[in-house]
């Protein structure tokens, strides 16, 4: 019971320090006396910043979760998978052609491209699930090279912007995708959850869970599609955020109980209020300039990288 007390404090102080922490930090007595321009500021950019923060963490947190369930690999998520790789790559290219409503199409189709390429792979050479993560680092590596030669080569002004975008940044993103995006997010939420049980069975044995009758190639290739569909929003909103899906899972397993019923909307919670404390910091750590949130994730997901090393746990 302590722990889900924590889990709502938690949740609560990073609203708080999202709202009243920026370039410039206010108190809760001067939230009610704010000027005209101050209340603009905070309802058209602090508060929904916050909650695309939310949205972000929330979503990286949950696909990664059950990616390192199905694939029985801690290090799995979408950024080790080359799936956000891919992502970013089509939103540079929607970016380029001028499509910017059907930006999240192309991100879409970006990462389910990398995912099947990967995927391709390891059908064919029988790739342990080691190699298949190796192999997705290095599509992220191929992906993040063709987005920096697609700017080199661009002559929009805009571009530029975009590739401080993609390195990992909550200033820029469209109301309308975050809306969206928030929807199918908490869509895809809810079938992950509903399907909670399936994940623990096919986590532990996937012969088991063909003997009870499951489809296992079925529902591993629908975990698929949901983690491309919520990285290819969370690109959208945010560019390449990676570790998130790789930290916040390890952490929800070792303070909750394992079964994904509760891992689930505790990764829900937990990574959304984590990205939402990681891009404060990203906007004071150096006021007034921002830094890229992407800069404090991978801070904090090498920190966590190598306290693992160093405990000497399996993660291969």
């Amino acid at each position: 019971m302590k722990k889900y007390i924590f889990l709502i404090l938690f949740f609560l102080f990073s609203i708080y320090f999202g709202i009243l922490f920026g370039s410039k930090i206010y108190t809760i007595g001067e939230i009610f006396n704010l000027s005209e321009i101050e209340k603009t500021i905070f309802l058209k950019i602090r508060i929904p910043r916050v909650i695309c923060a939310f949205i972000v963490g929330s979503g990286l947190s949950i696909a990664g979760c059950v990616l390192q369930s199905i694939l029985k690999n801690p290090l799995a998520e979408s950024y080790t998978l080359g799936i956000s790789g891919g992502a970013s790559l089509g939103v540079t290219i929607g970016v380029i052609i001028g499509k910017v409503y059907s930006i999240p199409l192309f991100s879409f189709f970006g990462s389910i491209f990398s995912l099947f390429i990967i995927l391709s792979f390891s059908i064919i050479k029988k790739l342990s699930v080691t190699s298949i993560i190796l192999a997705g680092i290095s599509i992220n590596f191929i992906c993040s090279s063709l987005v920096l030669f697609l700017v080199s080569i661009s002559r929009y002004e805009k571009i530029y912007s975009t590739l401080f975008f993609l390195f990992g940044d909550l200033s820029s993103f469209s109301d309308k995708i975050l809306f969206y995006s928030g929807i199918l997010i908490f869509i895809c939420f809810i079938f992950l959850i509903i399907s909670s049980r399936i994940y623990d069975i096919l986590s532990i044995d996937e012969d088991k869970a063909k003997t009870l009758g499951i489809n296992v190639n079925f529902e591993k290739n629908i975990v698929y599609f949901i983690t491309c569909l919520i990285s290819s929003l969370c690109v959208c909103l945010s560019g390449i955020i990676g570790f998130v899906g790789l930290i916040i899972p390890h952490i929800v397993r070792s303070l909750f109980p394992s079964i994904h019923k509760k891992v689930i909307p505790v990764s829900f919670i937990f990574g959304g209020s984590f990205l939402i404390i990681c891009d404060t910091i990203s906007r004071i750590i150096i006021r007034p300039v921002e830094i890229p949130v992407g800069v404090i994730t991978g801070f904090f997901g090498g920190i966590f990288f190598l306290i693992l090393l160093l405990k000497g746990e399996k993660i291969w």
